[in-house]
């Protein structure tokens, strides 16, 4: 979405979080059928009349397996989220937290490429003033994932403070780099090093 005053950048189709949802599901179900094949008919109480601590474990799997799907399945719904106007960058980098961050902030934009993937960095100068959202360890996730991948993204995480995977948008990284620079001041460096 795009306009005078607000650009929004679209998503793409979220195969990524699809594909871990059916690897999950796959996965889970499979756990889910042999611990149903090793405890389902194992009897709520002993033949001493006691309770039989076995007979607890399948529900007990199926409560965790649920829990465990509830992050997967926000994951499809909740996408990131980059959007721009004249005060402030706004930022979903995963699927928890919005930041609106205001331009005054903002030190660069970056857009980085690590191996085939290409990954918009964000570096952000500390203010002591009350304005606007500040990353956070939770936001971060994107970074600390290029901290541990290949070699071409260590280091990313001392020179910025937020990280956005650009598969998860539409269209070529140099020009959504510059839908932003045209909300960027001029005191925002803006930089890619992707190869057309």
């Amino acid at each position: 979405m795009a306009g005078p005053d607000r650009i929004e950048w679209r998503r793409a189709f979220p195969t990524h979080a699809l594909a871990l949802l059916a690897w999950y599901g796959g996965l889970g179900g499979a756990a889910l059928g042999l611990i149903l094949l090793l405890f389902g008919d194992e009897p709520a109480r002993l033949d001493s009349g006691t309770a039989n601590p076995l007979a607890a474990i399948p529900p007990v799997a199926v409560v965790v397996a649920l829990i465990g799907v509830i992050p997967l399945i926000t994951g499809v719904f909740r996408r990131p989220v980059v959007a721009a106007n004249h005060y402030a960058l706004s930022v979903r980098p995963g699927m928890l937290r919005t930041l609106v961050l205001p331009w005054s902030h903002i030190t660069r934009v970056v857009v980085h490429q690590v191996g085939a993937e290409a990954y918009l960095l964000i570096g952000c100068r500390r203010a002591l003033d009350a304005l606007g959202d500040h990353p956070r360890w939770i936001d971060q996730g994107v970074l600390r994932s290029l901290e541990r991948g290949p070699r071409a993204g260590r280091g990313v995480t001392t020179e910025f403070d937020l990280g956005v995977r650009l598969r998860d948008f539409i269209g070529e990284p140099n020009s959504q780099l510059a839908t932003l620079a045209a909300f960027a001041p001029d005191h925002v460096l803006i930089a890619s090093d992707v190869e057309v």
